[in-house]
């Protein structure tokens, strides 16, 4: 389709501003060349100043295109251990963001290396969308290739803060995929007990999933935003998995941690000065503008042992 259009809601002056983002920032490839080819012609006749200029302007640009057209479409894949002494390894994954940004087809890219990777479960982190261009059953289909168990809860962009609401088409959607939303309830994964809890931003992040979580094996909790998680006293749970804060997005130093969506200051990796030790993703996809730099996209593969 030339001109995508927003499949659960109106067209709306944001959604036009971000589609003339995405289709005029393909001019930085002329761009780079013309300047690149300024520079061979024009080197030997220019000051001193405009050459530092040039040069300047030209690491900008190169940033800028890996950011937009690069790291944003690669799959990183992160181990780690975090010994609370449950013998399973998990993959999280979270704020795909598929939409407008992202389309099925990275989601199918996604799909292989999860099924390479071959984990004992997937949990997903919430954010599944965001500014959907298409009905969800057609986004989220490459999930049904999945060769193992997964489970996920929704986050803020799946709540209608901001984006439409699409809770309830997204849980109906997940289980005609063979995904098992855990929002509100939880889900025996034989060694461990999985509790899903709900979005902060909308206002569904009570504590109730866990304190009706039976006992008896370790329980990990997943949830969209690790704020969440300072709701919980020790002892709650062993391990909450969480998303949200994207790491940043474009990891510029000095600047990404303002622009991280965190009351507490949860960034991305193992938090154990918690209640309860947190470990966040930095996803996979992008909110606001379809940029990532310095912190690529992230399949987290967590050995429990």
């Amino acid at each position: 389709m030339l001109l995508p259009v927003p499949a659960y809601e109106p067209a709306s002056l944001s959604w036009y501003l971000k589609l003339a983002f995405v289709w005029c920032s393909w001019l930085s490839w002329p761009l780079l060349g013309r300047q690149v080819w300024r520079l061979i012609r024009h080197w030997a006749r220019w000051s001193v100043a405009r050459r530092a200029l040039a040069l300047a302007l030209l690491p900008v640009v190169l940033v800028f295109i890996d950011a937009r057209f690069i790291e944003r479409y690669r799959i990183t894949v992160q181990e780690t251990a975090i010994p609370i002494g449950v013998p399973a390894r998990v993959a999280l994954i979270s704020d795909l963001h598929l939409g407008l940004y992202k389309s099925p087809a990275y989601l199918d890219r996604v799909v292989d290396r999860l099924n390479e990777l071959k984990p004992d479960a997937v949990l997903i982190a919430g954010d599944l969308t965001y500014d959907p261009d298409r009905d969800l059953a057609t986004l989220l289909a490459p999930l049904k290739r999945l060769t193992m168990p997964a489970y996920s809860v929704p986050g803020n962009h799946d709540e209608e803060r901001p984006g439409p609401r699409l809770d309830h088409v997204l849980h109906h959607t997940l289980e005609s995929l063979g995904v098992t939303p855990v929002e509100y309830t939880h889900a025996d994964l034989g060694s461990f007990t999985l509790v899903g809890m709900g979005d902060r931003w909308a206002g569904k992040d009570g504590m109730a999933p866990v304190q009706a979580a039976p006992r008896g094996k370790p329980i990990v909790v997943l949830m969209h935003n690790p704020d969440s998680a300072m709701q919980l006293k020790p002892g709650m749970a062993s391990l909450v998995l969480a998303g949200h804060t994207h790491g940043g997005q474009t990891r510029l130093p000095g600047f990404y941690k303002k622009v991280i969506n965190s009351e507490h200051g949860f960034d991305r990796g193992l938090h154990a000065w918690a209640p309860v030790p947190v470990y966040v993703t930095s996803g996979m996809g992008e909110s606001r503008v379809p940029l990532r730099w310095l912190v690529p996209p992230v399949i987290d593969i967590l050995d429990l042992h």
